[in-house]
């Protein structure tokens, strides 16, 4: 695996949220393993650059490829056998990011990475917007120690590891989304309509 990543290979984990957030490769994208993958691993990799596929348990290897097939991706290079764990067993290195819930953003700093729409329609006072699918080419760059938000935690998740793959650090993700926000404090979401 670590000759493929030196020769170009892209790195895709495609754990569950919270398995990722607990251990993952340094320079892995989460791109969980659900219906939108494929829609994700088109708009966030090229198609042209082999790519390595991190499982977690009980993740079927055939759901995945078949998902990068149906889109033309078939520069599969592989998959890291015993996932994560592998790595571990083998002394690589692991990352971890932090999953925060709502009561708990306090005054840290917020990215949404929700669709526009969505954002307009309702957002924690403050926070910065970029939609997912411009974040990779948006060079952008955030505060280390924020927290980044989307509906339900896997396109956060998937912002988090593109920001940690450029330099953000102490990167945590929002469990749930906007109006899981307004619950736990008690206020009103901005809107942009």
């Amino acid at each position: 695996m670590r000759s493929l990543l030196a020769d170009g290979a892209h790195l895709v984990d495609a754990q569950l949220v919270a398995e990722f957030a607990a251990g993952h490769i340094p320079g892995a994208l989460s791109n969980p393993l659900r219906p939108a993958f494929a829609t994700w691993l088109g708009w966030l990799l090229p198609d042209d650059a082999p790519l390595v596929f991190v499982l977690g348990p009980g993740q079927d290897p055939s759901e995945l490829d078949w998902q990068a097939a149906k889109i033309g991706y078939d520069r599969l290079a592989g998959h890291l056998a015993g996932g994560i764990n592998a790595s571990r067993v083998e002394g690589g290195p692991v990352e971890t990011i932090d999953l925060i819930a709502a009561e708990k953003i306090g005054t840290r700093p917020v990215l949404d990475v929700r669709q526009d729409s969505e954002f307009a329609a309702g957002h924690i006072p403050g926070a910065t917007h970029t939609e997912l699918g411009d974040l990779a080419t948006a060079g952008r760059t955030l505060e280390d120690g924020a927290v980044v938000m989307c509906g339900h935690g896997e396109r956060a998740m998937t912002a988090a590891s593109l920001l940690a793959r450029h330099g953000t650090r102490d990167l945590a993700v929002l469990v749930g989304g906007a109006q899981d926000w307004t619950n736990a404090t008690g206020r009103p979401l901005e809107d942009s309509q």
